[in-house]
């Protein structure tokens, strides 16, 4: 009779499963996602990959999904700015990031152009807002150009700033630029405001109404949202206040210093140890010691000055050579690149803040146009949210207060924004030439691109043009010699002069 056959163990590979994953109840579709402390049964058996838990992977953990006002807390929002404004102060990268922000989006200033119902009123206004504007904040410290830069820069970095419509002791209309750490809720815990989050004081149907302002000794006070620009980038219909730009780098910034600065220690080490001297035995005699300057030598004389020219004489087995480091390497210069680009990325192109030179003419074209967006979506925000109320609390106050005169149109205006960075500045400017010539941009446009007022440039042009007239008929030359002397030819501005009107000329105007 055979003998009965016994059952050989068996080891699964199937992972284990949870037992109250498999008798779990039907959840709702929020609940079987996440629970209250962001973990849950609903990704294990789920046809989307990437809700599926895999030891792959590392898990990732958070909280239910929920309005920013609830995910990014005060206590979040500090964090990051402390922790920004140390890298600010200690990180090249990240401050190089900032200045560019600032210096390509803001420049020398957005200037404002009126457009007031006639051009005196206009002149006159432009002059009012530029005379208010050499010392405009409440200090008398900054222009109005310096607090762009000044309220962009913390936006940056600290996520949102903000500016006040104050007065001063004589009663003149003035900006209070505070940055983000003044704007919070009470410190004191018996002090309610209903409404309030982080700072920011919201209406029944979630308008903002009003911002809670820390004071110097410790006290509270609302400003009025009419009264308080918000300077802020919001990506969130759910929040409150911004999120610093660059926190997403902040644990990077900080691996990438923390290795460079072990690199550099490592490379003095290295730098320190010039020879070694392989021995069978590990006993120096006292003279080569000695010749090595190692021993006896209080001052440790360096090894190039103490055997300069000297013949050292070696016993069998032993060999003396130079010491070569191979740190730093082109490896670690290719990840220090890798991590300094996952710094700048969703900021700015990391070819635009670091290197260039391995880039051709087509992409840097490509870099450069993304900069350029990237710098024309921050002034858009500093003229709506700061140039646009500033115009209208400075020039309204000089009307109500009898400075300037009223005009049907005096909140109307428009800004001038710095020239656009560019690096073939030689065919756009004949593109632009052309484009005017057939009529596709207009010389208002144009002159915008590049950070001029067209009617201040076309004053200046005309007081030119008098100017070669009057000396050209002082020193008794033709005009064409001053204007233009190699493409004008002789007596065409006489000729233009001279011309007989049209038939319907009307000669009275």
């Amino acid at each position: 009779m055979a003998p009965r056959k016994t059952k050989a163990p068996t080891v699964s590979l199937r992972k284990p499963v949870l037992k109250a994953a498999a008798v779990a109840p039907a959840l709702k579709p929020q609940a079987a996602t996440f629970d209250n402390q962001g973990s849950g049964f609903g990704g294990s058996y789920s046809g989307w990959q990437s809700t599926m838990f895999s030891n792959a992977r590392r898990a990732i953990f958070g909280q239910a999904p929920g309005d920013l006002r609830q995910d990014l807390t005060p206590w979040n929002r500090m964090a990051m700015i402390r922790k920004c404004r140390w890298a600010e102060r200690n990180s090249g990268l990240f401050k190089q990031i900032l200045a560019d922000m600032v210096l390509y989006s803001v420049g020398d200033g957005i200037k404002p152009q009126s457009h007031a119902s006639t051009p005196e009123m206009q002149e006159r206004y432009e002059a009012y807002f530029a005379e208010k504007g050499k010392r405009i904040d409440i200090t008398n410290r900054f222009s109005f150009y310096q607090s762009q830069a000044i309220l962009l820069r913390g936006m940056v970095r600290d996520g949102d700033s903000f500016a006040a419509k104050v007065r001063n002791g004589a009663g003149d209309a003035k900006i209070q630029l505070m940055e983000a750490h003044r704007v919070g809720d009470p410190l004191d815990e018996t002090v309610v405001i209903p409404g309030i989050h982080d700072g920011i004081i919201f209406g029944p149907y979630g308008e903002y109404v009003a911002a809670n302002v820390y004071k110097s000794d410790g006290s509270n006070r609302q400003i009025l949202a009419q009264s308080m620009m918000h300077v802020v980038d919001h990506e969130y219909a759910s929040g409150a206040r911004g999120v610093p730009l660059l926190q997403h780098s902040i644990n990077s910034i900080q691996d990438e210093m923390e290795i460079l600065a072990l690199e550099k220690q490592a490379v003095k080490d290295n730098g320190d140890v010039v020879r070694t001297i392989q021995k069978q035995g590990g006993v120096l005699d006292q003279d080569t010691a000695n010749e090595l300057g190692a021993l006896n030598t209080p001052s440790y004389t360096s090894i190039a000055n103490t055997m300069g020219g000297k013949l050292l004489v070696l016993d069998q087995g032993e060999s003396m050579s130079s010491f070569q480091s191979n740190r730093p390497n082109s490896t670690f210069v290719g990840f220090l690149a890798a991590i300094e680009r996952d710094i700048a990325q969703g900021v700015l192109p990391y070819e635009f803040v670091g290197d260039s030179s391995k880039l051709g003419g087509a992409t840097v074209r490509l870099i450069t146009a993304k900069a350029g967006r990237v710098f024309s979506k921050y002034q858009t925000i500093i003229i709506e949210q700061f140039c646009v109320p500033t115009w209208g609390y400075i020039i309204g106050q000089g009307i109500a207060a009898g400075e300037i005169p009223d005009d049907p149109d005096w909140a109307s205006v428009s800004w001038t924004t710095p020239k656009s960075v560019t690096v073939d500045a030689g065919r756009e400017a004949a593109n632009d030439r052309a484009d005017v010539e057939m009529g596709l941009l207009s010389m208002s446009e144009l002159y915008a691109q590049r950070g001029l007022d067209f009617r201040t440039e076309m004053q200046k042009r005309a007081a030119d043009m008098v100017y070669m007239q009057d000396l050209a008929a002082e020193y008794g030359i033709p005009f064409e010699l001053l204007f233009r002397p190699s493409n004008t030819p002789m007596g065409t501005v006489e000729a233009v002069d001279q011309a007989d009107p049209a038939p319907d000329a009307n000669l009275s105007e």
